[in-house]
């Protein structure tokens, strides 16, 4: 049988695992939680407006679907002709696509002096988002 000492040593004991699972377990709420508070997706950012009012979607439409097409996988007649590139397999980055959208790349005319740097940014968040 356990003395007074002993039993208040085990309930320590007992007490203090306690307060270590909670404890990793609050740190992994709040690692998650922030996490995606802060984390925008890709598709939200798709979705909001530029400074002129036109979403993402409709910049790409009015620039970019006529060679990728609607769905990115340049299945158009000019872009199969000028082998545009399937925009839903790239790997490109983000930076990558802003610098293609910016200065062109091969047949791809460049944006710079139609499109402002942040139209240009939110169509390569769009082109991500496929």
């Amino acid at each position: 049988m356990l003395g007074a000492v002993g039993k208040l040593l085990v309930w320590e004991a007992k007490s203090m695992l306690k307060l270590l699972k909670l404890g990793v377990v609050m740190t992994f709420l709040l690692a998650g939680a922030l996490l995606f508070s802060t984390r925008e997706t890709q598709a939200a950012s798709a979705l909001r407006t530029s400074e002129n009012g036109a979403s993402p979607r409709t910049l790409y439409f009015q620039n970019c679907a006529r060679c990728h097409g609607s769905n990115g996988k340049s299945q158009t007649d000019l872009g199969m002709r000028l082998d545009a590139d399937d925009l839903t397999t790239s790997s490109a980055s983000t930076s990558k696509i802003i610098r293609f959208i910016t200065n062109g790349r091969g047949d791809m005319p460049g944006f710079k002096k139609k499109l402002s740097a942040a139209q240009i940014g939110s169509i390569a968040g769009y082109v991500k988002s496929f």
